[in-house]
């Protein structure tokens, strides 16, 4: 029985480490672009266990839209993550939207397999909330910063409800 099941250990061990991540980036990358939304990174790493992306530029509609410093896929099959960190709009955009993430983390595990969770902070505060698979719907609440609380853009997405901020919508 142990030996089955160090077996199954190293077999799933090197599955991660063996993964092609970068292939399986281009691949997202393509099903993005279905959804003209592309990225213009600066550096990409295999680091074995994830995947980190520097220096990139999200452009939607060939705008570009944000810069962000760092991404990281961690697809370990069973438990998979992206994080991203020091998100900015871009300079068309700076003006327009004057708002910063410290960090985004998305998730998905086999063990909720209905939800994708997301996170966010940043100086407009904190979000919390999940993608329902199934029904295809987003929750998110945001929990304002005080520079936040009365700004007009942000009210115009989410209701105000007992639990914060909340934005539902269909995808």
């Amino acid at each position: 029985m142990k030996k089955i099941l160090s077996f199954i250990v190293m077999f799933y061990m090197g599955l991660i480490l063996f993964m092609p991540k970068i292939n399986l980036y281009y691949t997202l990358e393509n099903f993005a672009k279905q959804e003209h939304v592309s990225v213009q990174e600066g550096s990409i790493k295999d680091r074995w266990i994830d995947l980190l992306i520097t220096d990139a530029t999200l452009f939607y509609d060939g705008i570009a839209s944000a810069k962000v410093a760092s991404l990281t896929f961690k697809p370990w099959i069973v438990y998979n993550r992206i994080s991203a960190t020091d998100i900015k709009p871009a300079k068309a955009l700076e003006k327009m939207l004057d708002v910063k993430a410290e960090s985004v983390v998305v998730t998905y595990a086999i063990w909720n397999y209905k939800q994708v969770t997301i996170e966010a902070v940043g100086d407009f505060g904190l979000i919390h909330g999940f993608m329902d698979i199934l029904t295809q719907t987003v929750h998110l609440v945001l929990e304002p910063s005080a520079k936040f609380k009365n700004n007009t853009l942000v009210r115009q997405y989410f209701k105000k409800e007992k639990e914060g901020l909340v934005y539902e919508s269909k995808f």
